[in-house]
């Protein structure tokens, strides 16, 4: 194991990572399952329905069944483009996740640097980290607003196992998305 600080330079989000990143985020929430999960069982159902109805009937007879099909499959194929063009949309408009930050991480705090200035917050105020893949480490000092550290900038010799024994040094709980 080595020892901090953990140096992570000129970390840099591109539109691409940030929606590849919240969009894994998005799909693994609780309410987004049970909507594709509702959304696919209602899509099932429309389906037997409209086919039970070609087949007693030899031709469609309720065509609002088959309206209702059409719009639940165009909404499911059109969510996941919605909300990556929203996520998109969202990276343009914030100026500071399109900056590179210097990140080092100590026994004792979280620092950033970037053009816009310099941030610290020691390691109490960390309330989750989110591993999203092998790549990225979101530290979230609030629920609202989160650090993303690409762990493809860590230097050597430390690794993600020094990283996350120093998470759970300070109890901060992990979450692997």
């Amino acid at each position: 194991m080595i020892d901090p600080p953990y140096h992570l330079p000129a970390v840099r989000l591109s539109a691409d990572d940030y929606v590849a990143v919240n969009f894994r985020l998005w799909r693994a929430r609780p309410a987004t399952r049970r909507l594709h999960w509702l959304l696919g069982t209602a899509i099932g159902l429309l389906t037997i329905g409209v086919g039970l109805d070609v087949w007693q009937n030899g031709q469609l007879q309720r065509t609002s069944s088959f309206i209702f099909l059409g719009v639940a499959v165009l909404y499911g194929v059109s969510r996941f483009g919605l909300v990556r063009y929203q996520l998109r949309r969202g990276y343009a408009r914030n100026a500071t996740l399109q900056q590179p930050i210097d990140f080092i991480l100590t026994t004792t705090e979280v620092i950033g640097q970037s053009q816009q200035g310099k941030f610290s917050g020691p390691w109490t105020t960390m309330q989750r980290a989110v591993w999203v893949g092998p790549d990225w480490l979101l530290l979230y000092p609030t629920e609202a607003a989160c650090y993303y550290l690409d762990m493809r900038r860590l230097q050597a010799p430390a690794t993600r196992v020094d990283v996350t024994r120093l998470l759970a040094r300070h109890q901060i709980r992990q979450q692997q998305t």
